[in-house]
């Protein structure tokens, strides 16, 4: 993606306090069903942003039929600046969505029975941008203009911890503003924004959100406790079609990316596989390696609940162990 204009599309953090719930779930990324598939049990999947290297394994599994073997009639739906994956599985349009960890315990503390079953990122993608030379603790950050989501939990905790004093400023999705001051920090993925910046002549330095001790799950798989009960096969045989994919992309993405870009003009080859490659450490890594892909784990899940609580971004404190569940993993 080398430009500015294209990479608009890539690098905005949505937050369950800035998405908003569509009237309907949008237009169909693609769809496994076809005419050949009247047996197939319709299920449909939201992501958290327009088809990209972070939704690989997903698309993998549709181009090799891996959910259409598990007796799926898989659609995903793409996700963008003005639709709530949490808010649209949770309404039924969908059965399954992607989000962050954090929008998982938002949505359950206002009522929304909403249950993680996986975690794509062990260690979230999501970092702080800043100038090289600029940024290599965050400590460094006070003083600095910031550009985040509004209501970012992570950005809430980091301000806290390091008492910052800084000049807070709404992400827009541009990198325009960042670019032309030397003074400035932007959130963004690891997957993509360093790139991009690199290709238009910006060298930077980048804090890993995970390495301030907030430590949230990125990329969440969740369902509901209704499908959960009512349909525990559905989410079986898309964890396991999923977690096929998701194998398959690791050692494919040259295959899959040509896929990846139909669905979204906007992405690069040369960016896709260059997030494919940052990607992979902070998928199969940390915990996974020892507990396989998706694993998550009660103390991580434990400490966010607790982080978001003192910072008053959710009120009810409740059993983790309702929260998420590896058991449809098959680790």
């Amino acid at each position: 993606m080398g430009n500015l204009k294209s990479f608009k599309k890539m690098g905005l953090f949505i937050t369950a306090a800035s998405m908003l719930l569509l009237s309907a779930c949008g237009d169909t990324e693609d769809s496994a069903g076809n005419a050949e598939n009247g047996d197939l049990e319709k299920a449909t999947l939201v992501t958290n942003w327009f088809a990209q290297p972070e939704h690989g394994g997903n698309y993998a599994a549709l181009k090799q039929d891996f959910y259409k073997d598990e007796g799926l009639d898989m659609t995903i739906e793409p996700g963008g600046p003005q639709i709530s994956s949490t808010q649209i599985v949770a309404s039924g349009k969908a059965q399954f969505g992607y989000t962050q960890a954090e929008d998982i315990l938002i949505a359950r503390d206002k009522g929304i029975p909403l249950v993680a079953i996986g975690a794509i990122f062990q260690k979230s993608p999501q970092v702080l941008i800043g100038h090289d030379g600029t940024l290599t603790d965050f400590s460094d950050l006070a003083g600095k203009t910031v550009y985040t989501a509004p209501g970012s939990g992570y950005w809430e905790y980091i301000k806290e911890k390091y008492d910052l004093e800084v000049k807070d400023m709404a992400y827009t999705g541009s990198l325009a503003t960042f670019i032309d001051d030397p003074n400035a920090v932007t959130q963004g993925y690891v997957t993509s924004e360093p790139h991009v910046l690199e290709q238009d002549g910006v060298n930077t330095d980048y804090l890993y959100i995970h390495d301030s001790g907030f430590e949230t799950y990125a990329n969440v798989i969740f369902t509901t406790e209704d499908v959960i009960k009512d349909n525990p096969e559905l989410v079986q045989s898309f964890l396991n079609a999923t977690i096929k994919g998701w194998e398959y992309y690791r050692n494919h993405s040259d295959e899959i990316n040509p896929y990846l870009k139909e669905k979204n003009p906007d992405l690069s080859i040369e960016l896709m596989d260059y997030g494919a490659k940052t990607e992979e450490e902070l998928i199969f890594g940390g915990d996974a390696i020892e507990n396989g892909f998706g694993y998550m784990s009660d103390e991580r899940w434990t400490m966010l609940q607790k982080e978001l609580l003192a910072l008053g971004i959710i009120e009810k404190e409740e059993d983790v162990s309702k929260i998420f569940t590896n058991e449809y993993l098959g680790n």
